[in-house]
């Protein structure tokens, strides 16, 4: 019942595929707003989605998805398994947390 709470509010909120996916998989690294200022990983120049900086393939969204389906080196498992339609909606919330419009 709890869980049919949960999903039933993040629909109820608004939030998009994208930003659901986020606040799933990305949001407890990364922070519900992308710069990166959570416990963990406060302080980590990559962490920070916000900025141009990027660790591994560039900072256009190609090399975003890169990044996302292949992770990083040592701090950012791999979201291979991804549908190309979850990708889209994933990067546009993303660009939107970047205050780039999408």
């Amino acid at each position: 019942m709890a869980a049919l709470a949960l999903t039933g509010c993040d629909r109820l909120a608004g939030r998009t595929a994208g930003e659901r996916i986020w606040r799933a998989e990305c949001a407890h690294c990364h922070g519900i707003d992308g710069a990166g200022n959570t416990p963990r990983f406060m302080g980590n120049v990559w962490a920070d989605l916000t900025d141009d900086r990027w660790k591994e393939f560039g900072g256009d969204r190609s090399g975003l998805e890169m990044s996302i389906r292949a992770g990083t080196a040592a701090d950012m498992p791999a979201f291979d398994q991804l549908t190309a339609e979850e990708m889209r909606t994933l990067l546009d919330h993303i660009a939107r947390l970047r205050g780039e419009a999408r």
